[in-house]
């Protein structure tokens, strides 16, 4: 019963470690933890936050629902790839494409 819950909290780890590197290559900013808060830090604002959007849409081809608009899921990585990871489950368990492969 173990190996799903290991498999997600891989899948979370790889979605994190992606994020971090997004950030890096596509908004130039450099994050010292996956728990460093974005809005407070001052590292997201209003535009860089769009932006982010964008990225997050394309990398992970998946797309963000108005309902997970809410600050506190893009508070800090870690919850930014809980919202990527149920965006996926929700697209297979719908059987939409879903597909989490890298575009770059």
């Amino acid at each position: 019963m173990e190996e799903p819950l290991q498999t997600a909290d891989s899948e979370r780890e790889r979605i994190q470690k992606e994020l971090i590197a997004l950030f890096a290559q596509k908004l130039n900013i450099h994050l010292k933890s996956q728990m460093t808060d974005l809005f407070e830090s001052g590292i997201l604002d209003s535009q860089t936050f769009v932006e982010l959007l964008l990225h997050i849409e394309d990398h992970f081809n998946t797309s963000i629902n108005v309902e997970d608009f809410e600050v506190e899921n893009f508070r800090c990585v870690e919850k930014i790839a809980g919202v990527i990871l149920r965006r996926k489950n929700a697209a297979m368990s719908l059987g939409v494409g879903g597909s989490m492969a890298s575009q770059t």
